[in-house]
């Protein structure tokens, strides 16, 4: 048995509402601020999961929060088409717009993802992402000179939840 199945066997929490709800909070300004800059909307919610263990209900600390932002295809064709390691230059945009909103935080692109460090120890991971038709995603790589890779998370979502069921 999982350590998260203990816990929620004796009925306690994994992660304490309060942190919960800050969690939730940030998702929101994250989400708002990458929808302006993107989407051109200002809404808290749209184009955006929450993914890794977090998202999968698996988490057991606050200390990493993946979000997965849905971005047009527009800026996957204007990103694609760069000389030299566009998915770096798409990492530097999406920080920037991650630093409208929190300016006094550590915000770094990293990899695939853009990182944002709070001062309370709690960090989130934004996986920028372009939709592909059968439901999973293209995401940058900075890696090795730049790639794109793909990830289903909705599909992961699912099997876990499907697993718990089972047990």
């Amino acid at each position: 048995m999982n350590t998260l199945s203990l816990y929620v066997q004796r009925n306690e929490e994994v992660i304490s509402a309060d942190s919960r709800s800050l969690i939730s909070k940030r998702y929101c300004t994250v989400t708002s601020a990458m929808n302006r800059e993107f989407w051109n909307i200002t809404s808290d919610r749209q184009n955006s999961i929450y993914v890794g263990s977090y998202g999968r209900g698996t988490a057991i600390d606050t200390s990493d929060i993946d979000i997965l932002m849905s971005l047009p295809e527009s800026y996957y064709n204007q990103f694609n088409s760069v000389y030299g390691n566009g998915q770096s230059r798409l990492l530097q945009v999406v920080r920037q717009a991650i630093l409208v909103r929190y300016p006094r935080s550590e915000v770094r692109a990293d990899g695939q993802v853009v990182k944002i460090n709070f001062s309370d120890g709690m960090f989130f991971e934004i996986l920028p992402a372009f939709k592909n038709w059968d439901g999973s995603y293209r995401y940058p790589d900075t890696n090795m000179g730049g790639n794109w890779r793909s990830t289903n998370p909705k599909a992961e979502q699912d099997a876990m939840k499907n697993k718990k069921y089972k047990q």
